[in-house]
């Protein structure tokens, strides 16, 4: 295992599990004490953990900034949602991409459809797009957040209102029986509840760290979903919510 692979599979960890061991990842690695260390190291001054004795915590105040790089968090079971998601696409569907760092990977799968058009604000996604020239891509218009990498406010909801998408794929930073989807805060979650208006059907992409969460700008309620595409360690009491809501649920394994 390479140098940035083993950090990218302490940081999928970390994110995981709130917290890891020095001496778990020595034995999981193979690797010595002051390896590990220099990794953890390296990670801190990235701002993805926070070093205390004898491992790390992740470091929750930087994940929760508007835009934090959470795409390096369970980066192999969100490719393995997205993957997932691009199935339930046809060629010709017209699609709605957020702004989520999962959303963000259906992007890079989507090289075999054919007559797709996309409607985004995501630049992110547009660069991705870019190299497809059988896709349309509509870039809503509004202000850009440069700290989101992507367009928001008014504006950008008074153009969605012009689309209607056959699927909406959807991220969210807490999902919660009690509190429904949030996310970070206000603009981006205006602007979903506008999305989930303008399409057919609507998919959340969330894996199993969104689950009991609440954060502080409402979406909606869960019964707004029509399908939810996460891992393996959902939690059963949102299984059976999602059953008694008639959300269907599609799983990937939790690796």
């Amino acid at each position: 295992m390479t140098h940035p692979e083993r950090k990218r599979k302490i940081i999928e960890l970390v994110s995981r599990n709130k917290s890891v061991q020095i001496a778990q990842l020595t034995s999981l690695f193979g690797v010595s004490v002051m390896t590990i260390r220099r990794d953890l190291d390296e990670l801190e001054k990235q701002h993805y953990i926070k070093r205390v004795y004898g491992g790390a915590v992740l470091n929750e105040e930087e994940l929760n900034k508007p835009y934090f790089p959470r795409a390096a968090f369970n980066s192999t079971v969100k490719e393995l949602i997205a993957r997932k998601a691009v199935e339930l696409i046809k060629d010709g569907d017209t699609i709605i991409l957020d702004l989520g760092s999962t959303v963000l990977q259906v992007s890079k799968h989507l090289d075999e459809m054919k007559g797709l058009s996309v409607i985004t604000c995501s630049i992110p996604v547009i660069n991705e797009l870019d190299a497809y020239s059988d896709i349309r891509v509509y870039s809503l218009g509004g202000e850009l957040y440069r700290e989101n990498h992507a367009f928001l406010g008014s504006e950008t909801e008074s153009s969605i209102s012009m689309y209607c998408a056959d699927i909406a794929f959807i991220g969210a930073a807490g999902v919660s029986i009690e509190h429904g989807l949030t996310n970070f805060y206000y603009p981006t979650a205006s602007l979903c509840r506008r999305i989930i208006k303008q399409s057919k059907k609507v998919v959340l992409l969330a894996d199993s760290s969104k689950f009991g969460k609440a954060k502080i700008a409402v979406v909606g309620g869960l019964s707004e979903i029509d399908v939810i595409i996460t891992d393996t360690g959902i939690p059963q009491e949102y299984l059976d919510e999602f059953e008694r809501l008639g959300v269907e649920v599609l799983q990937v394994e939790n690796v």
